[in-house]
């Protein structure tokens, strides 16, 4: 027995090894493969032991072409559990494991009718080993093995740079491990190179072997493999759609076939220009950018769109979008917005009728002038302002005989004549002046910057404009007001002060006959300026807006 036996029995031993760790391990892309690969080349090497240990030609003949199942089944389960390992699944599904056994198979079969169409070999050149002249049905089988290791290790290849670390060193270990008995096989048939004088294939299974073993231990080949990788893409419930520049779809996972203009068909086929999608093909997915929102009408649904470039994955142009159903959220954001938007119109309504109240508070709602509440919170920080030079005139103006027009006829002319009069001082206001309707038929107007002579011409228009109001009630009756006038802070620096003087000066005026505007400390006959005479008695009883 020569030393190339013990060497294939351990190998053999290592074969049997990995084929229990493979059963024991848990499901994992290329398991099942990878364990018929480890049965079929533990058949070719159990053949070449045997044949090595055999003294007959005969047997020797027999056990060489028995291994052909094994020399077979080999390659082509191990480039499936490769590639299946690096994310292409399909090839590890019922039909293709099926035509890969009815290969080895036939190849077996062809092998073992060689006697008869000596298809495999031709002609025996050494006895001892043997050797053999090799025949087409030999280079047949050895070409269709061939292209799938080639195929095999060129996919695996284009995967390695989107690979995780993990994964990356796995895919590394199994690639060394195909090529290891694969360059030793090709050594053998193209140039001859031997090992223990005898082919170096199922020595350098052993190699393969290790590695695999090497890649379970250290790389937790079965254990942590990649299998989440096609799982995440068929199981994730947002739709997820690839498309090339021109529209083309390249791929969509089983989500998107619910969206609009899709279905397990649309793969390979272009979407409209007017889809949903085609208007993001050329949008700027960069960081930082806003994901779209794109309705789908006939679906009643809202997506959030997230785009994403390939051109990192050796996809020029292609563009990734996921789609992540936001109609709810929407639905929320936009109830949300309307029930804002409510709720803003009702406090601007609150507000307007908060200021309506306030005003109602402030203004007369008779002559829409403020009323005497309000003078008494804005006049003071007006009159403490005042200055000798930039006095504030305050003039009192009572409608003369306003009791009789009341009288004669009626109220409701009474409050017409209040309202034109409103009028007229509205009309006649200038920046920073104000009227009052301070009770009554009074009005309080308040003057900054205003001197006697503005005070008495302001006067004086006022009661040109109300001789020349037309009231048709009213008839031939003339229409005329008396006007007490005082200033700040000669006469105080107060409101009360003020309205005081205003209101003494106006009482001189209606004593005087009426019709008329009389300046506080002027014309008094007989009273002080304080108004500290026989008439004071007269001047407090006024206050009670008793005239007539």
């Amino acid at each position: 027995m020569s030393f190339s036996t013990p060497l294939l029995v351990v190998i053999t031993v290592l074969v049997i090894l990995l084929i229990v760790i493979t059963v024991r391990s848990p499901q994992a892309p290329g398991r099942t493969a990878f364990g018929l690969a480890a049965v079929a080349s533990l058949w070719w090497t159990a053949m070449v032991v045997l044949r090595l240990n055999s003294d007959d030609l005969t047997d020797k003949i027999m056990f060489s072409r028995l291994a052909w199942f094994g020399i077979m089944a080999t390659p082509l389960f191990w480039s499936a559990a490769l590639l299946d390992h690096a994310g292409f699944s399909q090839v590890t599904k019922r039909l293709p494991i099926t035509i890969m056994f009815i290969v080895s198979a036939l190849a077996g079969l062809g092998a073992l009718t060689d006697g008869y169409h000596h298809g495999l070999y031709t002609g025996i050149i050494n006895e001892e080993r043997p050797s053999f002249t090799y025949g087409w049905l030999f280079y047949t089988l050895l070409l269709v093995a061939y292209l799938c290791m080639m195929l095999a290790c060129a996919m695996s290849i284009s995967q390695l740079k989107r690979a995780a670390r993990l994964h990356r060193n796995q895919m590394i270990a199994l690639l060394i491990a195909t090529c290891v008995p694969w360059a030793c096989n090709a050594a053998f048939v193209l140039f001859g190179f031997r090992l223990f004088n005898d082919d170096p294939t199922p020595f350098a299974f052993g190699a393969t072997v290790l590695s695999v073993l090497f890649a379970q231990h250290r790389g937790k080949l079965f254990t942590a493999p990649p299998i989440a990788r096609g799982i995440i893409f068929s199981v994730l419930p947002d739709p997820i759609v690839v498309l090339a520049p021109s529209g083309l779809v390249l791929e969509m996972n089983p989500a998107a076939e619910k969206l609009t203009g899709f279905s397990n068909e649309t793969v390979g086929t272009t979407l409209p220009p007017f889809h949903p999608l085609m208007g993001l093909v050329a949008a700027d997915g960069g960081p930082g950018t806003k994901k779209p929102i794109v309705h789908f009408a006939a679906m009643g649904k809202i997506f959030e769109v997230s785009v994403q470039p390939l051109e990192r994955w050796g996809r020029q142009g292609s563009i990734m979008f996921v789609l992540r159903d936001v109609t709810e959220r929407e639905a929320a954001q936009q109830s949300l917005s309307d029930t804002g938007k409510a709720l803003k119109l009702r406090l601007e309504e609150n507000l307007r009728l908060q200021e309506k109240l306030e005003r109602q508070a402030f203004e007369d709602h008779l002559t829409g002038l403020f009323n005497r509440r309000h003078a008494s919170s804005t006049m003071p920080p007006v009159l403490a302002s005042a200055r000798e030079d930039a006095p504030v005139s305050l003039i009192i103006v009572d409608l003369d005989y306003f009791k009789q027009v009341n009288d004669r006829h009626g109220h409701d002319v009474g409050d017409k004549v209040l309202q034109a009069f409103a009028r007229i001082l509205s009309d006649s206001l200038q920046a920073g002046e104000i009227a009052f309707r301070y009770g009554g038929e009074e009005f309080l107007i308040v003057l900054p910057g205003a001197g006697r002579n503005q005070a008495l011409e302001r006067c004086s228009l006022w009661r040109q404009e109300l001789a020349a109001l037309t009231i048709v009630e009213l008839k031939d009756d003339q229409l005329s007001f008396s006007a007490g006038i005082a200033f700040a802070p000669e006469a105080g620096a107060s409101l009360t002060e003020c309205t005081k003087a205003a209101d003494i000066a106006l009482y001189r005026a209606k004593i005087s006959g009426r019709n008329t505007d009389v300046v506080w400390g002027e014309h008094l006959g007989g009273m002080s300026r304080d108004g500290s005479t026989d008439n004071r008695n007269a001047v407090e009883r006024r206050t009670h807006r008793a005239w007539v």
